[in-house]
């Protein structure tokens, strides 16, 4: 038993606990070998010595927005003032008057740096300290005083997915922990003292909307006596509880809201509750009163504030038009501030109740104007493909919610690495043509030269024509969240190919994409099967990487095919790369793992293929490097690449393309850019 096969059978024990089980009875297999797909690539023949590829050129710079509003609290201290998570710039903005004051932290590891997205804040009545949640930390919260200075970090009980908290006047914090992407995680609400000490929790998974049975939570707050609000997304309703968690009643019903609600923040002068509505485009307003013992008592359905956006794909037309409420804040004056997360702005309202003015108007924008990303600005990019010929560049720009063209190395040299056109918004209504969220995976169909996406949070795979065609003009999709056969739960990389060239079926040479499901340890290989309801069939799926929890969505992120067939795909958690060998010989392919390649990778996140097949390149995301393979034998050939900012230097390398002409391109994801090398002699 070789090297590759006894990794394998270690492996397998924890891959098969996650495989689905997929009946292929109806489903179009290819007919003929699968050996055609890919370019001239597959021979056993021995890759010459190598030589570390050089530097050639960057395309693209770092490009965020001014700031991603997610989660908003007021801080009634002081005078009065707005704090906002800001979410892909990973620090928290204070806004005083409408304008920034402050920003407080930065991305990183050290003591009160974040390193991983702030989701949620909330303030502290008395002091102005404040507390920060993060989505996906794994720990439970992090505390700061009034003039952002770190004051400490929970980290018991533990919270995976704990997008929402907030606190009382008596610095007591309620930090919910709900499912969500995390599908073991129960509905619960924790609660610590002003110090970080655990109090307990409540609640518990239910459909009943009825003490502390609580579907998906998305929001959280509490009035001036200490009732907590709870929003219960797939209940559709508002549970009200004491400080210490005992249920007092609830409110709202299924028609108010719909079941992709945000964040919840009270007006806790006039007694009303606001829901973000992200599928509604809205915000929901609810009335709500207390008992003379200042416990809940009733609430009722107000009305909305605020409109949806009108065009799939969002325009940011702004002044009220809501493409992605995020979250409220209420000021002391009851001015309602709503984070639009797709559109990089604040929008402020006046509240339905107002007595001057027009009930619900809106106001005004922070910033104002909005300072979207600029063009051939890159946020977090994970995916980058090329055209055969080198001469456009296609980069999944994740944070920013989009893909960008450039102009490739072989363009004339006075255009080269310039930014072309830009598509994608995010927007609830992820299936429409333009709508993208955080899309982390691109290809180049070498059928027909069209942008194939891989667009991660919403499950669906798109196609484009973009290229010659400006602005780029949308095809077709496919896909949607899910684990059944042609669906996908967390989809990062995308790979297509032409072919095979032998199977030809009604006159159709078929595209054939494989996509890795990152947060489902699965692969799918897609083809397009002209007469088969829906178009797209998958024709194979098997097990591809393993999950580690708590940090999961890494099972398999990208793959590349040579010409036989055989599949190269990243097992991230595993540190090699998989490769899988097809069989048709049943008609229907089917894979097995017949080897690894590499050991003790340091995150392998993206792989590609030379134009001759016979080196593999593997990027490594947490070595800043590439490693270079003989795909004949697996051997190492070298390592290219340390970690800095200069020319040609990597800070966490995640996407890999390679044109017909050998030029590597390297998705540089902590620089914020695509950095371009020739290979070695």
């Amino acid at each position: 038993m070789g090297v590759g096969m006894a990794h394998e059978s270690v492996a397998r024990e924890s891959r098969s606990s996650r495989i689905r089980l997929i009946a292929l009875s109806g489903v179009v297999a290819a007919t003929g070998s699968v050996a055609a797909l890919g370019g001239a690539a597959g021979k056993a023949n021995a890759a010459a010595a190598f030589t570390a590829p050089t530097y050639n050129m960057t395309i693209g710079k770092p490009g965020p927005a001014s700031v991603y509003p997610f989660g908003m609290a007021w801080d009634p201290t002081n005078g009065g003032s707005l704090l906002v998570d800001d979410y892909n710039n990973y620090n928290v903005k204070r806004f005083v008057n409408g304008a920034l004051s402050a920003t407080y932290s930065s991305k990183g590891k050290k003591p009160g740096q974040f390193s991983e997205q702030p989701s949620e804040i909330a303030v502290d009545p008395t002091d102005g300290s404040f507390v920060v949640a993060f989505a996906f930390n794994g720990y439970g919260y992090m505390k700061f005083d009034s003039t952002g200075k770190f004051l400490f970090k929970v980290t018991a009980p533990v919270a995976y997915y704990a997008p929402f908290i907030a606190v009382n006047a008596l610095g007591e914090v309620y930090l919910v922990q709900s499912t969500g992407l995390s599908k073991s995680s129960p509905n619960i609400v924790l609660m610590y003292d002003s110090s970080g000490n655990p109090l307990g929790q409540f609640g518990t998974n239910g459909t009943n909307c009825a003490k502390g049975q609580f579907g998906v939570i998305r929001g959280i707050d509490v009035d001036n006596y200490g009732n907590v609000y709870v929003n219960d997304v797939s209940n559709h309703c508002i549970q009200v509880f004491t400080s210490t968690g005992t249920f007092e009643g609830t409110f709202g019903i299924r028609t108010d809201v719909s079941a992709n609600t945000r964040g919840l923040k009270l007006d806790r002068v006039h007694d009303v509750a606001y829901i973000a509505d992200a599928a509604n485009e809205d915000v929901a307003v609810f009335n709500f009163t207390l008992n003379s013992s200042n416990k809940f008592a009733s609430g009722s359905y107000t009305g909305t504030i605020g409109s949806p956006e009108s065009k799939a794909g969002g325009t940011c037309t702004g002044q009220g038009v809501l493409d992605a409420p995020r979250d409220i804040a209420v000021d002391g004056n009851g001015t309602v501030y709503v984070s639009d997360y797709a559109c990089w702005v604040i929008d402020t309202f006046t509240p339905l109740w107002a007595t001057t003015g027009t009930p619900g108007a809106w106001l005004n924008f922070l910033p104002d104007p909005s300072l979207p990303p600029p063009p051939g600005g890159l946020n977090g990019a994970n995916g980058v493909a090329v055209s055969q010929d080198g001469t456009t560049v296609y980069v999944a720009d994740t944070f920013n919610q989009r893909i960008q063209e450039f102009n490739g190395p072989a363009t004339a040299s006075g255009i080269r690495g310039t930014f072309v056109q830009q598509w994608g918004s995010r927007l609830p209504n992820l299936d429409g043509p333009f709508s993208l969220d955080y899309p982390r995976g691109v290809a180049v169909d070498p059928n027909t030269g069209n942008v194939w996406v891989s667009d991660t949070r919403s499950g669906y795979i798109k196609e484009y024509v973009a290229g010659a065609t400006n602005p780029a003009t949308f095809v077709e999709d496919f896909g949607g969240e899910g684990i059944l056969p042609g669906q996908f739960f967390y989809s990062d990389g995308i790979t297509a190919a032409a072919g095979p060239p032998g199977d030809v079926l009604n006159g159709y040479n078929p595209t054939t994409l494989y996509i890795p499901d990152s947060g489902f340890a699965y692969y799918q290989v897609m083809q397009y099967i002209p007469g088969s309801t829906p178009p797209w069939q998958m024709v194979a799926a098997f097990p591809c990487g393993i999950l580690v929890e708590p940090a999961v969505f890494n099972g398999c992120t990208s793959s590349a095919v040579d010409a036989s067939g055989n599949i190269y795909a990243a097992s991230f958690n595993e540190g090699v790369v998989d490769v899988f060998t097809p069989d048709t010989s049943s008609g229907i392919p089917t894979y097995t793992l017949t080897r690894t390649i590499g050991t003790n990778l340091g995150g392998p996140y993206g792989v590609a293929l030379s134009p001759d097949g016979n080196t593999l390149y593997v990027t490594q995301s947490t070595k800043n490097s590439v490693n270079a393979y003989n795909v004949s034998d697996g051997t190492l050939l070298g390592t290219w690449g340390t970690k800095g900012t200069g020319s040609g230097q990597l800070n966490r390398p995640l996407g890999i393309a390679v044109d017909g002409a050998g030029l590597i391109y390297v998705d540089d994801y902590n620089n914020g850019r695509v950095e371009v090398y020739t290979p070695g002699v």
